[in-house]
């Protein structure tokens, strides 16, 4: 009785607040590391660079030509990096440079996903659920009697690669999660309609 009273404390959190995350790029000499990361809306972004280095966001056309104009609007660290907010952070593609080393090919993106969380949909009458989230091992969907058999899902790092697929067989259908590094995944259902969920591995 109380594994089933704090599942659903749980669902309920995760339902309506989701998890920020706080995302590290680093420098490996003059290269931005990740050169380019996924993250979600409502998630931050920690510049941990050498002083020689700052991090200016600019248009997608000036990081084309490895230019520096900075984007009207647009996030700027000072040199030795700092904290990009989830404010400045809308839903698309954040292009930014080095100032300094942008020519020599200084430059990174920020991919920025307005994606549901907790408890997706597939129509008015069935609802999946993800649990445990954050999760350690593994993570269980609750598809719904009305789903069983019929929700395919795939699992895709911040990076974008697909890294698990398969089938949710069962009311209660568990995934063995263990082998994964930790980090924030994408969960994509494929049912009656797509949905997308994401979670956290510790």
């Amino acid at each position: 009785m109380k594994t089933k009273t704090l599942l659903s404390i749980l669902l309920a959190i995760v339902s309506t607040s989701g998890f920020a995350v706080t995302w590290t790029v680093a420098n490996s000499a003059n290269t931005f590391t990740p050169a380019t990361i996924s993250i979600n809306l409502g998630d931050d972004v920690n510049f941990n660079i050498a002083n020689a280095h700052d991090a200016r966001e600019v248009s997608e056309a000036t990081w084309n030509t490895s230019g520096t104009t900075a984007l009207s609007g647009g996030f700027q660290t000072p040199f030795g990096g700092g904290l990009v907010s989830a404010s400045q952070l809308g839903v698309g593609t954040h292009y930014y440079v080095c100032t300094p080393h942008a020519s020599l090919g200084m430059l990174g993106r920020i991919i920025v996903q307005n994606l549901t969380t907790g408890i997706a949909s597939l129509n008015s009458t069935v609802k999946i659920s993800l649990f445990p989230n954050p999760a350690t091992n593994f993570i269980s969907f609750d598809t719904g009697s009305n789903a069983v058999g019929s929700t395919s899902y795939t699992i895709t790092n911040a990076e974008g690669s697909e890294v698990m697929s398969g089938k949710l067989n069962e009311q209660i259908s568990t995934v063995d999660i263990s082998h994964l590094a930790a980090g924030l995944y994408l969960t994509e259902l494929y049912g009656q309609t797509n949905s997308s969920l994401k979670f956290v591995k510790q």
